[in-house]
This record gives C-alpha cells, sequence and structure tokens, in this order.
C-alpha cells in the first residue's frame, strides 16, 4: 500500500469526526512501560518471594500469552491473576503520567475547529478514571469510550460495529490516530478514511516505524 501524507487543508475541512487512542497517542507511554516492564514485576517478586529474574520471565511469558485480547488491557484480570491491587499501585505512582509533547493544543484546536472528537481507547475504566484524575483531557471530547464497555478490544472489527452504531460517524470522514499499526490497519478495513501513527509512543524510547501508514512525532502536526 501507498504510504499517506499527512494532513491537506482540503482534508483536515473535509474531516469531521477525530477518533483519539489514549496512551502512547495523547499520554506519554512511558508510564505504562516504567508500570507494567519495571515496577509491576518488582511488587509481584516482593509479593510471591521470587527473584525480579523469576518474576520478569514468568510476566513477560503470561503477557505474551494475553496480547491483543481484552484481557490484556484488564486491570481486574491482571489483580487476580497476580494476586495484585493494580489499581491502588496504579494510583500510587499516577503522578507520573504526562501527555505527549503537544497534546494539548491539538485537542484545544480540533475542539476550536468544531471537530466532533471520541476517544477511544482499550484502557481498562479504573485505568482511565486514574488518568483522567492526573491529567483532564475530557473537558475536549464529545465522549470517552473504553473498549471493556463495547466488549471487544479496538483490535477487533465488533469494536468498531458498535462505536459506528453509537455514534453514527462517517467513516470516510473520519481521522484516527494510534501508536499500534495493528489497530490502524483494522480501523482501514473497516473503512476509517484517514489514518495516522504516533512516531514516538514513549518518549524514552526509539521511533515507532510505520510502513502502510502516515505517522507524527506531535498531533500538532496534523492541525492546518
Amino acid at each position: 500500500m501507498e504510504r499517506q501524507t499527512i494532513i491537506t487543508s482540503t482534508q483536515w475541512q473535509s474531516i469531521d469526526t477525530i477518533l483519539l487512542d489514549m496512551d502512547g497517542t495523547l499520554l506519554d507511554l512511558a508510564f505504562d512501560n516504567y508500570f507494567w516492564l519495571d515496577l509491576i514485576p518488582k511488587e509481584y517478586a516482593k509479593k510471591h518471594g521470587v527473584t525480579e529474574n523469576e518474576s520478569h520471565q514468568f510476566l513477560r511469558q503470561l503477557y505474551q500469552t494475553h496480547h491483543g485480547t481484552l484481557d490484556w488491557y484488564c486491570i481486574d484480570f491482571w489483580s487476580e491473576q497476580m494476586q495484585l491491587d493494580i489499581a491502588a499501585i496504579k494510583t500510587r505512582v499516577a503522578e507520573k503520567v504526562e501527555y505527549r509533547k503537544g497534546t494539548p493544543e491539538f485537542l484545544q484546536q480540533a475542539k476550536a475547529a468544531g471537530k466532533k472528537l471520541y476517544l477511544v481507547t482499550n484502557a481498562h475504566p479504573d485505568t482511565l478514571r486514574i488518568k483522567l484524575a492526573q491529567k483532564d483531557f475530557s473537558i475536549y471530547f464529545d465522549e470517552i469510550l473504553s473498549s471493556h464497555d463495547t466488549g471487544y478490544p479496538k483490535e477487533d472489527d465488533g469494536f468498531w460495529q458498535v462505536i459506528k452504531m453509537k455514534w453514527n460517524f462517517n467513516p470516510a470522514n473520519t481521522l484516527f490516530v494510534d501508536d499500534s499499526a495493528n489497530i490502524l490497519e483494522t480501523a482501514q478495513n473497516f473503512g476509517i478514511g484517514y489514518l495516522v501513527g504516533v512516531n514516538y509512543p514513549d518518549s524514552t524510547k526509539a521511533a515507532n516505524h510505520f510502513k502502510a501508514f502516515a505517522a507524527v512525532n506531535e498531533l500538532t502536526e496534523l492541525l492546518v
């Protein structure tokens, strides 16, 4: 597939709906990587009396088994699997949640331009609540939706069927931004007209590589 260009002025005018991911798109994924890959293995090792190396190995395998499923994003599931209070631990370190550079400016200007804004996140509702307590971007959105409320992760076509019925938007006139190529591909197959990836979802790590989609360093690059 030919690589898309970044949104032109004409395209921006035709877009009436914007769907935005949260972690890695609005918010810096550095928090989530720290939480799941550093802090939780330490908490698991302490709780279960194993070494941190053993904890990392066990959790890596557990993560791989459930990756891409709704359970992968469910902190109730992980609390049960690990016998840890994931929500409480996440609340304890929530001050580390940060916007990606350019996020507030993009939200302000997109809203001012009269676009319909919807947050579509795979994050569990409790995770969403914890993060909104730190960075309240809710004022910019017409609605905020966790995939847990649909019964499908964003990787599943069922998710897109649900939100199309719920919001009655025109996919051809919709912009969707996400840091996952797999999710962008699912949205593309559903018929979303404008698809954009995020080059640096985690500000501390190397860039993502999108072969089939345009990508931005900051959301403000989409403004015209």
